[in-house]
């Protein structure tokens, strides 16, 4: 018998097999959305075990209608929540209180599921059983991009840097795939409520791991990442990355925090700084002010219309232009904090 039959046979058999409320927190992606909703109706999990709540953070475009209309078609029950615009963890933490199963998945509004992701999702929780453990389900990037340079190598989650069945750290808490006990996540702590999305997730990972959090990767819980990515629009996010690092500082241990992000600061102490100085100057030669402005950037762009420039495009590259805009971010929040004391 195949995995999955005999994953959905010992899902759907098990008098201990709990149901799911799917979180979706959502913002101005209205017709990718509507795809997200529809991968969900295909999933092989009975309609009846699993509710799909979308809460919408004040957006401007037609989302209210979308989720209306598509609730009308699918066969699980679709709650719509919304709200004026206060930030993804605000979002979060309504759609996390309105849920009435015992198990919580948190999926982004961009992210398509293949059809077991759910199934997936609740047998590890079978395995799992005991109110700590999470499961981290996996993440590519989708083949329905279009077909560009940047897309070619760009991986935002790197979800191949682990292995099926590990554990992994707390910090690896990506809320666009990830299952928890609703009941530990209530009693241990819920996302910081602030506007600007940016490490909402990894700190509560780690405050949650502090509390006993064990996550579990599951290679076969799976989904594609349907985001259309611009270099621009990379930069200009990990530049708003590294101005809202403070969120991150104020609860994890610099450091813990900064080497995580391969930043290179005092705060990290001495013994991190000597760790990482090698590979510090490294980017330092590579990815400074002058070569990202001058070389890189324009390089990468030219390399979306063919040519010699393509041979410069590559998942370094493009993760050391954005290692550099976090850095310039993480400096200009520096520079504020030191502004405002």
């Amino acid at each position: 018998m195949p995995r999955n039959e005999n994953i959905h046979n010992r899902v759907e058999s098990s008098p201990t097999a709990p149901c799911l409320s799917v979180v979706i927190a959502t913002y101005n992606r209205c017709d990718v959305l509507k795809e997200t909703l529809r991968r969900l109706d295909r999933q092989t999990l009975a309609h009846d075990r699993f509710e799909v709540i979308v809460v919408d953070d004040g957006s401007p475009d037609a989302t209210a209608a979308t989720v209306n209309a598509i609730a009308k078609s699918v066969s699980f029950p679709l709650r719509y929540l919304h709200h004026e615009n206060r930030g993804p963890g605000y979002t979060e933490n309504i759609g996390i209180k309105a849920a009435k199963h015992e198990l919580l998945l948190l999926i982004a509004d961009d992210i398509w599921s293949h059809p077991n992701l759910l199934t997936e999702h609740i047998d590890y929780h079978l395995k799992y059983p005991q109110s700590k453990f999470g499961v981290l389900g996996s993440v590519s990037q989708s083949s329905d991009l279009s077909k560009t340079v940047l897309h070619n190598y760009w991986d935002p989650f790197q979800f191949d840097r682990f292995e099926h069945g590990q554990e992994v750290d707390g910090v690896y808490f990506h809320a666009c795939n990830i299952s928890v006990k609703r009941d530990f996540l209530i009693n241990n702590g819920l996302f910081l409520e602030r506007k600007g999305a940016a490490h909402e997730d990894i700190e509560l990972g780690y405050r949650l791991a502090c509390k006993g959090l064990r996550l579990i990767y599951n290679k076969n819980a799976s989904a594609v990442h349907h985001h259309a990515e611009t270099l621009d629009g990379i930069c200009a996010r990990a530049f708003e990355r590294g101005r809202n690092f403070d969120l991150l500082l104020n609860s994890l241990p610099p450091a813990f925090a900064l080497p995580l992000y391969k930043i290179f600061s005092p705060e990290a102490g001495f013994r991190q700084l000597f760790r990482m100085f090698p590979r510090e100057l490294m980017r330092l030669s590579l990815f400074n002010s002058f070569s990202v402005r001058y070389f890189w950037r324009p390089t990468l762009a030219a390399a979306e219309n063919g040519g010699l420039a393509r041979l410069a495009a590559s998942q370094l590259a493009y993760r050391g232009i954005a290692g550099h805009y976090l850095r310039a971010g993480f400096r200009e929040m520096k520079k504020q904090r030191k502004l405002t004391t």
